[in-house]
């Protein structure tokens, strides 16, 4: 393949990475440009922060992907599909890495599902698991979320009138995607209504044997996705299970931003406030499909930090708890995805040689 099909091939996917690397770019620019803090005061301040701090913050960050993935392992497992920890790091790499440059909330799905049906699993019962993470991670968030508006109101409040409709949005969005999640996995007829159109789709567009093809393996497909979702349900305990490893999937991530405030020498007194605005900011940041949440995200993160310590303070802390939870987690994702890809290529080629 030449760089011009590869370009076609992956056109997408390549403008979605760059839109996300300049937005990136300017939203770290912004920052900097708003914060006073030259680059040597910023890297002064980072060599003074607590390494052991540092490192606990990163182990938080690494949760956050391996939290997920077990999450996956656990569901897969349950339909008969047992697969290694280190596989299901991968499927959760690869939904961290495409949801980060694309703009969507599930915008790593896809990639999930590669690699899990490159290990032998069905579409069909890789659709019901993804479906039911996505339930488990959006009734996990809105869990926090509820819990956070019982128990800190106030800290709602800080965030004035742009920062609380960006959290309310949050909120609501992630509610309406858990219901609709829900819905495909116990409405089949609306994933018969789904595929079908796809398939009326294709037959406009002239791929009338790819139409053909769905068409024909529809019902069995969709007879497979039944046994896989109700066997899903019958188990309660392992349900319970998932939606626990994806509370602690998005625990750790808030916790990044608690271990990087303690290795800043921040105020420990400080941390059950600073608790309760990262959740906010958690929110927040998933009102609007934008990747990663860039600058929502940020401009919570600073809104919030700003009313519990310095402005110094807060634009030091959102560098490096930012940096740290999306940035270098982006970058481990990548590899992960990269290690995942080239070891099946590699065991590809070695069948074809067998």
């Amino acid at each position: 393949m030449n760089r011009k099909e590869f370009f076609q091939k992956n056109k997408n996917k390549i403008i979605c990475f760059i839109a996300t690397v300049v937005l990136a770019i300017v939203t770290i620019y912004a920052v900097f440009q708003g914060s006073g803090i030259s680059r040597a005061e910023l890297l002064q301040s980072i060599r003074e922060a607590s390494l052991p701090g540092i490192v606990l913050a990163a182990v938080c960050m690494l949760g956050f992907v391996y939290f997920e993935g077990e999450a996956i392992r656990v569901i897969v497992h349950h339909m008969g599909y047992p697969v290694k920890r280190s596989h299901g790091f991968v499927y959760s790499a690869a939904d961290v890495y495409f949801s980060a440059i694309t703009p969507s909330a599930s915008g790593g799905q896809p990639a999930s599902a590669f690699f899990m049906m490159k290990d032998g699993i069905p579409g069909s019962a890789v659709m019901a698991a993804l479906l039911l993470n996505l339930v488990m991670y959006t009734l996990a968030v809105v869990t926090l979320g509820l819990l956070n508006f019982i128990c800190a109101p106030g800290m709602f409040l800080q965030f004035g009138i742009v920062g609380r409709i960006l959290i309310v949005s949050g909120m609501l969005a992630l509610s309406g995607l858990a219901i609709l999640f829900y819905m495909l996995l116990k409405k089949r007829d609306i994933v018969r209504g789904l595929m079908t159109g796809l398939a009326m789709f294709l037959w406009r567009i002239h791929c009338k044997r790819l139409a053909k093809r769905l068409v024909k393996k529809l019902n069995k497909a969709l007879d497979e996705y039944g046994q896989c979702v109700s066997l899903i349900f019958n188990n309660k305990a392992m349900l319970i299970k998932v939606y626990v490893l994806n509370l602690l999937q998005r625990l750790s991530q808030i916790l990044v931003t608690l271990v990087a405030f303690a290795a800043l020498h921040g105020d420990l007194r400080t941390l059950p406030k600073l608790l309760a605005t990262q959740i906010y900011v958690v929110l927040g940041s998933n009102c609007v499909p934008i990747p990663g949440g860039v600058g929502v995200a940020d401009y919570l993160m600073l809104k919030g930090y700003k009313q519990l310590m310095t402005k110094g303070e807060a634009y030091r802390l959102e560098i490096l708890s930012r940096g740290i939870s999306f940035y270098v987690c982006m970058i481990i994702s990548m590899v992960a995805v990269a290690i995942g890809y080239i070891v099946i290529k590699r065991k590809k080629s070695l069948e074809k040689r067998k």
